[in-house]
């Protein structure tokens, strides 16, 4: 069992004077409750309910006495408390109505015990069942994959993360840094197959981790489709889009088939539900507000590229490319980096977007734009030489940002660019290894 970052936002969520009950949301497998069992080490006493289990769902009955209801769950438990600090976790909460509602009264009635639940599939079970959840009264933290921090955490790299403190990085630890950051581009950030990559460094073990995942999902699709029809169409959406990775998608004829636009768009807004994947949509903007244009099309990120490496059938680059835009034509390193940046949202507030200008004489398209402390900061993920950059460079000619991001393979530094209308802007240069560490050179540079 490894660290999560998740843990201290639960420290934070746990010393909040305004805590409500919290609900963990993220993919099946991603961590939710081995990080719950590590934040558990801090109370006293600590429950644990798997509604999935008939007896657990079962203590649930309709009502609003959760006294009452605190004392069954103690007594099916034989738990005695010992102390002040009690955590009860209700993991799958999906599974029963009257555990949702039990959030809201244990919130009002015994703000003392602290509630944690986790719900895989809530979203769709909560749309397919009709259930709602007291606005107000529940807070969320998502749960992703391991981000490379996590990784190396996970493989005692302590070394080398004493090394992503220091700012400027330094030119000795680059190379540490690429190997390592391409065995965690090759892996993914799924917590079984990371451990199975740790304990044998067979690859082969974690393909087939990788294929019980994408089973178990595959699985889950019926429970969570209203006709065989649909389940139809979400897995062949499913199988299709992990080809289609950080690309500007059409609903209509999405994968190669017939399927109307409306089931397609219905099956993409279900597996976003579970996680799987994140339509982020455009925007034309130079500056705040910058709101996304829903009528024009969504790019597609998946949620972990180990899996999007399984599936598309490109672990073997890997070992045979040197660099991460050579492979899968440059989704990989497309990939990657919104994965964390998808990561990074809970912690920084920020909605991932990205930028288009769509007309006849010249069109132009950023990879990501994020708003950070009033900002609007347009991220490029390209290798290659800075001059190839025309779209970022475009939207600074015209944006009243200071400051642009450009995430590649090469080494940090900090630039003072020119477009061509001689407008200066700072250009971050950020290595793909060191993209966790975004907010804090925009910190250091004085950037926020």
């Amino acid at each position: 069992m490894f660290y999560r970052n998740i843990v201290s936002d639960l420290e934070s969520w746990s010393k909040s004077a305004y805590r409500k009950s919290l609900i963990l949301r993220g993919a099946r497998q991603v961590g939710k409750t081995t990080a719950v069992r590590m934040f558990a080490a801090q109370f006293d006493t600590y429950i644990e309910l798997n509604l999935e289990e008939e007896a657990d769902r079962a203590l649930f009955i309709s009502g609003t006495d959760v006294q009452k209801l605190y004392n069954l769950i103690k007594l099916a438990k034989n738990v005695v408390n010992t102390g002040k600090r009690t955590l009860l976790f209700i993991d799958e909460i999906q599974y029963s109505a009257n555990a949702m509602l039990s959030l809201r009264y244990f919130y009002e009635k015994m703000p003392e015990l602290y509630v944690v639940a986790a719900g895989s599939l809530l979203e769709a079970y909560l749309a397919r069942k009709g259930m709602e959840v007291s606005v107000g009264r529940i807070e969320y933290l998502w749960v992703y994959p391991l981000d490379f921090e996590e990784f190396l955490t996970a493989q005692k790299q302590q070394a080398l993360l004493l090394q992503l403190a220091v700012f400027p990085y330094p030119d000795y630890a680059y190379l540490p840094l690429k190997e390592q950051f391409t065995q965690f581009c090759l892996v993914g950030g799924m917590p079984e197959a990371v451990k199975a990559w740790i304990e044998t460094n067979d690859i082969m073990q974690v393909r087939h981790i990788q294929s019980s995942i994408i089973n178990t999902y595959a699985d889950d699709i019926g429970k969570y489709s209203n006709s065989p029809e649909q389940k139809e169409v979400i897995l062949h959406v499913m199988n299709s889009a992990y080809f289609n990775i950080c690309k500007r998608i059409d609903f209509a004829g999405f994968g190669d088939t017939g399927y109307r636009s409306l089931a397609v768009k219905q099956a993409f807004m279900l597996l976003c539900q579970v996680s799987l994947f994140t339509l982020f949509y455009p925007t034309g903007a130079y500056n705040l507000p910058a709101l996304p244009n829903f009528r024009k099309k969504p790019k597609l990120l998946a949620f972990d590229l180990g899996i999007v490496n399984y599936v598309a059938g490109i672990q073997d680059k890997y070992y045979s490319e040197d660099k991460l835009h050579s492979i899968f034509k440059g989704a990989a390193m497309e990939q990657i980096v919104g994965q964390q940046l998808l990561g990074m949202q809970h912690r920084h507030s920020f909605q991932l977007k990205y930028w288009v200008r769509e007309n006849r004489s010249s069109s132009a398209e950023l990879d990501y734009l994020i708003e950070w402390h009033n900002l609007l900061i347009p991220i490029e993920v390209k290798s290659g030489k800075t001059g190839t950059m025309k779209s970022l460079f475009l939207f600074m000619e015209e944006s009243d940002s200071k400051v642009a991001v450009r995430v590649y393979d090469g080494t940090n530094k900090w630039e003072t660019a020119k477009t061509a209308k001689a407008k200066e802007f700072i250009l971050l240069h950020i290595n793909l290894g060191l993209v966790t560490r975004l907010f804090y050179y925009l910190s250091e540079g004085g950037f926020g």
